[in-house]
């Protein structure tokens, strides 16, 4: 018996990994991309005379164009960018005295979580000295009483 190959395995490998096709559009992209920043970068280096003369290139874009679109697309990213922070602020955003801002359906009180006796409030007093076992949302009456009063009042 051959200890390399064992009678009940065979001695060709077969392959287990099935490569996608996201995988050869990946590299395809990326040797796309590849070819063309060194035809870019070519094209900006190489003087004109070169082109027409010796690489027989007459039909190409003016140099001007090696500086002014990636200026121009750097600037649209940036408006891009900026519209979308106003999109999200302004027409995403809820309302200032809109309840979803403190209350949704995943909302996790203190009440649902701690069986006993005690007040809801001794609970959530509990819950924001101590140290938790899990994450809950605070009452926001709760919060502004721990935060805004006075502990001399008292």
């Amino acid at each position: 018996m051959n200890r390399l190959f064992p009678e009940h395995s065979s001695s060709v490998s077969e392959p287990t990994h099935n490569i996608s096709n996201a995988e050869y559009r990946g590299f395809f992209i990326y040797v796309l991309s590849s070819i063309s920043l060194f035809v870019w970068i070519g094209w900006t280096v190489i003087p004109e005379n070169i082109l027409e003369n010796y690489l027989y290139i007459e039909y190409y874009p003016d140099k001007y164009w090696t500086v002014a679109i990636p200026a121009y697309s750097l600037m649209l990213m940036v408006y891009i960018y900026i519209g979308m922070a106003l999109y999200n602020t302004e027409v995403l955003t809820f309302a200032i005295d809109d309840v979803r801002n403190f209350v949704d359906s995943y909302t996790y009180m203190p009440e649902q979580t701690v069986p006993g006796s005690r007040s809801k409030y001794e609970k959530t007093i509990d819950y924001v000295w101590k140290a938790p076992s899990g994450v809950w949302d605070l009452p926001i009456t709760l919060v502004n009483e721990v935060l805004y009063t006075d502990d001399n009042d008292e």
